[in-house]
């Protein structure tokens, strides 16, 4: 019977011993994954992006991980097919997704427009050309397919 315990006592020491050196192997890892998650969070932002397709159909890029710095042009290349042109004043949105801008004359047409949200103010039309806004974390951007006409 005491040879029984001995060799019990022997299992449950060797048990511990192993259970504490992973537990601490986990806790050292956590510790790591910590400081990387740490160092990502302090180069990146999160923002929402919709893409309003002008026929009913919105489509929503929510939670969406940019590099700081990133712009209104960046963050819709990062979830959408797109094709742009670089003129004077910045940046051209022509397609989105395979939606081509389409002129019906020179004073009728649809383009591709983008805006951002401001918190008391609602839906705002964006200030400049989509490349030259550099985003926040936390910013609401929403590109819409619209009709134009003077």
């Amino acid at each position: 019977m005491e040879k029984r315990i001995e060799f019990l006592l022997v299992v449950l020491l060797g048990w511990a011993v192993l259970a504490s050196s992973f537990a601490a192997s986990l806790y050292m890892e956590n510790l790591s994954l910590k400081k990387r998650v740490s160092a990502i969070e302090s180069e990146t932002i999160f923002v929402n992006i919709g893409v309003d397709y002008g026929n009913g159909t919105v489509t929503w890029v929510n939670g969406t991980i940019l590099p700081k710095g990133s712009t209104a042009l960046s963050a819709l290349v990062s979830i959408a097919r797109v094709e742009y042109r670089i003129g004077d004043y910045g940046a051209y949105v022509l397609s989105v997704n395979g939606i081509w801008e389409r002129k019906i004359s020179n004073n009728e047409g649809f383009s591709w427009m983008w805006y951002y949200y401001d918190p008391e103010e609602g839906l705002k039309m964006g200030p400049v050309a989509a490349d030259k806004y550099v985003l926040s974390d936390g910013d609401i951007i929403v590109w819409r397919y619209e009709h134009w006409k003077f």
